[in-house]
């Protein structure tokens, strides 16, 4: 997993330490497998897959909105991001930047959220703490 999610999940972690993480998810099952997606090892680096997406689970209950967190990703603007899904929508940091369009993927992602960092190393690997709110 890239270190910038590495971080990003520690941090929320930190935040909300009983949090469920039913619907967390880094590294794409057989179904990600046969088509684009960020939860796929695309990147290679010293021989070995490296995923740029990170899926967190809505918990409110137990300190993880994701909605709130999604917020606080936009408002941060962070140069790590590459797009975000949530709740049927999707944003993305370059394609009609920070404008929520609806999202068609099969997984609506109503019971988490999704996170993908820019295939950059230094973006993807940055251990620069996240402007988050949970």
């Amino acid at each position: 997993m890239a270190g910038s999610l590495k971080k990003l999940r520690e941090q929320i972690n930190q935040i909300a330490p009983n949090r469920s993480v039913s619907s967390d998810g880094t590294i794409g099952d057989a179904a990600h497998v046969s088509r684009k997606s960020d939860h796929n090892p695309w990147i290679i680096e010293n021989g070995i897959g490296v995923v740029t997406a990170l899926d967190v689970t809505h918990d409110p209950i137990h300190g993880c909105d994701a909605q709130k967190l999604v917020d606080s990703l936009i408002s941060s603007k962070d140069q790590r991001i590459k797009y975000i899904i949530y709740n049927g929508k999707i944003i993305s940091s370059t394609f009609k930047p920070w404008e929520w369009r609806p999202y068609t993927g099969v997984n609506p992602h109503n019971k988490h959220c999704h996170i993908s960092v820019n295939g950059e190393k230094e973006k993807y690997d940055s251990a620069l703490p996240w402007q988050i709110k949970l």
